[in-house]
């Protein structure tokens, strides 16, 4: 049986939270490494990879959602930017480095994947206006 609308807004938001809770805690790797003062970049992709894990499986999870025909436009669109964020992060945590970073290149992906999240709201908002 499809979901209704109300019920397939509720798992996107279910799922948009995860995926703000996950967001945090990958954020929330670096900012330990630099409390502690020790910048081990391998031990950091590695946290920050399993955090990748995590995001891709939410990614699965929007995927495995039926789109009610109500919210089909609006659904694919998320889904793709859902899509284009989590590559984005898994692309970032596999490509940093201190040369990455001097290069600007983790700054291009970076705004990529901000305007990714940002269409995510976006989106999500229009939904609820429908």
């Amino acid at each position: 049986m499809a979901l209704s609308r109300k019920d397939y807004l509720q798992k996107i938001i279910g799922l948009h939270e995860r995926l703000i809770i996950a967001s945090e805690e990958y954020e929330g790797i670096s900012e330990e490494f630099i409390s502690k003062q020790e910048l081990d970049i391998p031990a950091m992709k590695e946290q920050w990879l399993q955090k990748v894990v995590e995001f891709k499986q939410i990614l699965a999870d929007m995927y495995a959602l039926e789109v009610p025909n109500a919210f089909e436009t609006e659904g694919n669109e998320l889904k793709e930017a859902y899509t284009v964020f989590v590559n984005c992060v898994e692309e970032k945590t596999e490509k940093f480095s201190v040369e990455a970073m001097e290069s600007g290149e983790l700054d291009a992906l970076q705004s990529k994947e901000l305007h990714a999240a940002e269409d995510m709201e976006d989106l999500i908002e229009s939904m609820f206006e429908k």
